[in-house]
């Protein structure tokens, strides 16, 4: 297998061809200083975008160390002659729908809330015109274990039984997709390959039918699949049929959310999701390089990251940014007289990166884009998405692999993907954000966590009696903000919630209590009754004896004999 470091920047090269559609060519803030280079930066809502359809890609390494001599590779499935050699394929299947019973990993249903604001089922329509991969038996190698990996498909679209304002049906798409990274040399010897699901993640959006140039999805008949916008006041479940070897964390842009898991047969679970739709200000910076050293927080950062990397990740110089035409820098003097220089913060801490940028950032919504491949929708800052990744800390509690631990769902624009983490007693959870919306409102956080009930008693050993919870917000000068907060638990699951905070980066604190249990003393047992037969009385017999005074003797016979005055018994 190869070294983690070599999986790494294959991955951050994929990232960084992807991303780059995510990030607009010119953005709002750019175009006013577009006479000097920048240096951008911005964090979407929906950073993993669409993939307009199932695809497998990756590198033949040629034996090299040196990415610019790596094959890249494209392939049409997984026995496609020109990628029969590789050492790191990445597999991004899109969940079909289920059409039978029988079948798994694939979309088992879409409900969304009507006029009457109760949620309704959806009918399944079509699926778009697109690349499709067929299953597959993944073998590790000639001696190794074999793992099953499901088909891909394209973008479900699913039709209400309410109409719009047109008369027609509301028509919503569905994308949920499965990544999946195998690694194996050329030469595939005996156990050497690997191959993993990473994680998975999905939305459910309303989008039109039309005909004419499609700008996202193709349906039969050449019928186009444009997104559209959420109201703001929708509710969406979906239910999904995935193997059980999809564990760990789901994280999300939604709120007032449920989840359940139950078990449809040894090796699958349906997964059910159900929130309401919700307002993510996405936020962006660009700052012209001449002023950057007038920020003394964002200079420092910006001088490490040139000179030594991430901190966080080793990484070298300047790997996560690129110059726009240029490459990227790997010197700080460099960066100061390249173009523009775009960080792209899914390859970044995003606390640190926000933190430094702080002080520039703004509410904004990105534009449209689509490479042929990857796809942002133009939309109003309204989500319904989710997605999963591997826990990579170290509380055996939120490890552990054997089932999926619980949802995390937030409007915060930047937010950990993964569990709360376990500190003095505490969950705490960060995120973060600017203050206000795009129309200069004031912006309030939601935040929803849903944990399996015996991993949170996982964390303070606990029994199975009830748990107590409170929820606190702390924001940056360790105040506490006044927000509303909900505990509950139900079917397996508590449910933590607060809403109605504001920012820049707060974090949230759960505290979970239980009552003593008292041990019941054990009563004692009542001493055992013993039949005990009665005494038996002897009846009373005259008794003799000898009485002597002098020569002279008398016998004397009674009940209880005595000798008479002068006599002594013999």
């Amino acid at each position: 297998m190869k070294s983690p470091r070599r999986l790494v920047a294959a991955i951050s090269i994929f990232i960084a061809i992807f991303a780059a559609s995510t990030l607009p060519v010119l953005t709002s803030l750019e175009s006013a200083h577009a006479a000097e280079s920048q240096v951008i930066t911005n964090f979407p809502a929906d950073d993993f975008g669409l993939w307009s359809q199932s695809s497998i890609y990756g590198q033949d390494f040629m034996g090299s160390t040196e990415v610019s001599k790596w094959k890249q590779l494209w392939c049409t499935g997984w026995d496609d002659p020109s990628c029969s050699n590789y050492d790191n394929l990445y597999a991004d299947l899109i969940l079909p729908p289920c059409k039978t019973d029988a079948d798994r990993s694939c979309v088992a249903g879409v409900e969304t809330s009507g006029a009457d604001n109760t949620l309704k089922p959806l009918t399944f329509y079509q699926e778009s015109v697109s690349q499709k991969i067929a299953p597959y038996t993944f073998n590790t190698g000639t001696t190794g274990v074999k793992t099953n990996i499901p088909s891909g498909g394209g973008l479900s679209v699913w039709k209400s039984s309410e109409l719009d304002a047109n008369g027609n049906a509301k028509t919503y798409g569905v994308h949920v997709l499965l990544r999946y990274i195998a690694s194996c040399p050329a030469n595939r010897q005996a156990g050497a390959c690997s191959i993993w699901l990473s994680d998975f993640k999905g939305s459910v959006y309303p989008i039109s039918l039309e005909s004419g140039a499609c700008k996202e999805f193709t349906l039969e008949g050449k019928v186009c699949a444009n997104s559209t916008n959420f109201k703001g006041d929708e509710r969406i479940a979906l239910s999904l049929r995935l193997d059980k070897n999809l564990t760990g964390w789901i994280f999300g842009r939604m709120q007032n959310a449920d989840f359940a898991v139950d078990p449809i047969d040894s090796a699958s679970n349906r997964i059910r999701l159900e929130g309401d739709v919700t307002l993510v200000p996405e936020v962006e910076a660009s700052v012209p390089k001449s002023q950057v050293a007038s920020d003394p927080v964002l200079e420092k950062y910006l001088r490490e990251f040139f000179t030594v990397g991430l901190i966080d990740s080793g990484s070298l110089p300047g790997n996560g940014s690129w110059n726009d035409g240029a490459g990227t820098s790997t010197t700080y003097a460099d960066f100061l007289a390249a173009p523009n220089t775009r960080l792209y913060s899914l390859n970044f801490n995003k606390f640190r990166l926000f933190t430094a940028f702080e002080k520039q950032l703004k509410a904004y919504t990105p534009p449209a884009s689509n490479n042929g491949r990857n796809i942002m929708r133009l939309t109003n800052s309204i989500f319904w998405n989710f997605g999963a990744s591997t826990y990579i800390g170290n509380n055996a509690c939120s490890a552990d692999k054997s089932a999926l631990q619980g949802l995390v769902v937030t409007n915060a624009p930047i937010y950990d993907k993964g569990p709360p983490t376990f500190v003095d007693g505490s969950l705490n959870y960060q995120v973060a954000g600017v203050h206000t919306n795009v129309d200069g409102s004031l912006f309030r956080g939601r935040y929803t966590y849903i944990v399996r009930s015996q991993t949170a008693r996982c964390y303070y050993g606990f029994s199975n009696a009830p748990i107590q919870a409170t929820i606190a917000v702390i924001s940056a000068n360790d105040s506490k903000e006044v927000a509303t907060t909900l505990v509950s638990e139900k079917n397996g699951f508590i449910k933590l919630q607060a809403d109605n905070f504001t920012f820049s980066s707060p974090t949230i604190r759960v505290k979970l209590s239980q009552a003593a249990v008292e041990v019941a003393k054990t009563p004692e047992a009542p001493a055992k009754t013993v039949d005990v037969p009665a005494k038996v009385i002897a009846p009373k017999v005259a008794k003799t004896i000898t009485c002597t005074k002098g020569k002279v003797s008398k016998k004397v016979t009674s009940l209880t004999p005595k000798c008479p005055s002068g006599y002594k018994k013999k």
